[in-house]
Order: C-alpha cells, then sequence, then structure tokens
C-alpha cells in the first residue's frame, strides 16, 4: 500500500512534465498567426527563439524598422515602444562604431 502512495505523486508530476512543454506550445505567442499573416519577431522583443540567430548591426537595424513598420497589426503598444527603444540603441551603437572607425587615406 505504501508503494502504492508513493507511486501515484511520482507518475502524476512525470505526466505534469510531459504535459507541460506541449502546452507550453500550444498557447505561446510564437505559435499564434494573426489575421494579416504577419508574426511577431520574439527575438528581436524579448530574445526568445533566437536559436543560432547572429545580425550585424545594420541587420538589426533593418529587421526592428521591418518589425516596426507592422505597427498595431502586430504588436501592442507597450511592444512597439520596446522595438523603437531597441532600433534607437542600434542606431547609437552603429554611429559610435562609425565614428570610432579610423580615417581612410589618412
Amino acid at each position: 500500500m505504501k508503494k502504492i502512495a508513493i507511486s501515484i505523486p511520482v507518475i502524476a508530476a512525470a505526466m505534469m512534465l510531459y504535459a507541460a512543454p506541449v502546452r507550453s506550445d500550444e498557447w505561446s505567442p510564437a505559435g499564434v498567426q494573426e489575421e494579416t499573416g504577419a508574426t511577431k519577431d520574439e527575438c528581436l522583443l524579448v530574445a526568445m527563439n533566437c536559436a543560432g540567430r547572429v545580425d550585424s548591426i545594420q541587420q538589426r537595424i533593418d529587421r526592428l524598422g521591418k518589425e516596426i513598420a507592422k505597427g498595431t497589426d502586430v504588436y501592442t503598444a507597450d511592444e512597439l515602444r520596446v522595438l523603437n527603444q531597441k532600433l534607437d540603441e542600434a542606431n547609437k551603437v552603429f554611429n559610435e562604431l562609425m565614428n570610432d572607425r579610423p580615417e581612410m587615406g589618412s
């Protein structure tokens, strides 16, 4: 009887661990496609789903601009504010890099 009392919670916990990833994929915003067919780029927004993605600063600026252009059809006002802040930061880094490079032909 003691063995059954111990194994039931263990089996229940194992089943919950197995079901959790399935449920999270089902309900994640990344899996939801908007009516317009446009989706959020969660890698830019919250650094999710970025496996193996490395962009140059110019590519990051371009991607941020494209995502911001999708507007409120895809993103909330808060998410657009975050993307705009990230674009400002990326532009600042780009400008600093361009100002710090040595002059050519001097």
